[in-house]
């Protein structure tokens, strides 16, 4: 491997001291296996889990559980499904003071995944979250000033990230933004036309070929698109790319670290614990390529366990970890 410590930029950033305030989704998940081959159209045997979810609140348990202090900005219903995703996250040790009691139902995300671990179908009903207005990010403006980093998924409306970029900037905290899918990368767009510093995205192929408006096919593809974004003022990309692995770009160099072999098994919660270890990674001081190899372990990690957060997810295993991926340089 190319050795590109140190250039990558000023990291120092991560490492300003505070919690780290999470974002977005907050909902239960209720996946199910599929035991054998898919037959559409009928009952498939298989396995049903319900657990805690979304993709805000999994980072920012998997966060708490790295030891970081996290807050949760979120919407959950006033019915028994809020009621029980409030308790999993304080049991977590996420600070829930700012997550919202809305009137409705609590979001559900029902996964159906292939024998292989694919996802086959998914359905989504967020709409409490997508009950956040601009006016409740500005309650929340102190917690913001004090923040470390400011991480969001985009599950909250294009005007609410909008207003959370703004305040961000205002107090020059970090921001990192999940993009969740293809249609909802679309809410980022606001803010790149804006000019407001991003610190860092974390889209897969299809969702970088929507936030630059590009076919994003071949690693040539890959590279283009991700300069489009840098000259735009995104700072740090890391972009997953299945089997090829991810691809790891600033404006000061670019690297794409190989799947591990272990990314065989669901594939559809991994992303959320990878990004929070990259997080952790950053904030201890790791540079962008070892912070996305420590993604690299905790997504592993992650889909090859029952559990949206693993028990397992520790800062130990991941300092062991990060040393051992092998990356491709990609040329300027």
């Amino acid at each position: 491997m190319q050795d590109l410590q140190g250039a990558w930029g000023d990291l120092g950033g991560f490492a300003r001291p505070g919690l780290i305030l999470a974002v977005g989704g907050a909902n239960l998940d209720i996946r199910a296996r599929i035991a054998g081959r898919v037959m559409s159209a009928s009952s498939n045997p298989g396995v049903v889990t319900v657990a805690p979810g979304g993709v805000a609140r999994n980072i920012a348990h998997a966060l708490a559980q790295l030891g970081e202090r996290v807050s949760l900005l979120s919407a959950v219903g006033d019915d028994e499904h809020g009621e029980q995703l409030l308790s999993a996250c304080e049991a977590a040790g996420i600070d829930c003071r700012h997550v919202r009691r809305i009137p409705g139902p609590t979001g559900i995300h029902i996964a159906t995944l292939g024998s292989d671990g694919e996802l086959v179908i998914g359905v989504s009903h967020m709409t409490a979250v997508g009950q956040l207005r601009p006016c409740e990010i500005a309650e929340v403006e102190r917690t913001i000033e004090e923040a470390a980093v400011v991480v969001a998924d985009t599950h909250i409306s294009s005007e609410t990230l909008l207003a959370l970029g703004q305040r961000t900037e205002r107090h020059s905290v970090p921001l990192v933004i999940e993009p969740v899918s293809v249609a909802k990368s679309a809410r980022i767009r606001p803010l790149i036309a804006a000019g407001l510093p991003i610190a860092l995205i974390t889209p897969n192929r299809d969702e970088l070929g929507a936030l630059t408006g590009h076919r994003v096919v071949h690693m040539d593809d890959v590279v283009k698109a991700t300069d489009i974004l840098h000259e735009q003022g995104v700072e740090r990309l890391v972009v997953g790319l299945g089997p090829e692995g991810i691809f790891v770009s600033s404006s000061e160099g670019r690297v794409r670290l190989l799947a591990r072999a272990e990314l065989s098994m669901d594939t559809s919660g991994g992303s959320d614990v990878g990004l929070a270890a990259l997080i952790w990674a950053l904030r201890d001081g790791a540079d962008l390529v070892n912070a996305a190899r420590a993604g690299q372990v905790a997504a592993a990690l992650a889909v090859s366990s029952d559990e949206n957060v693993p028990e397992k997810l520790a800062p130990s295993l991941l300092s062991r970890a990060m040393a051992h991926a092998t990356a491709i340089p990609e040329r300027s």
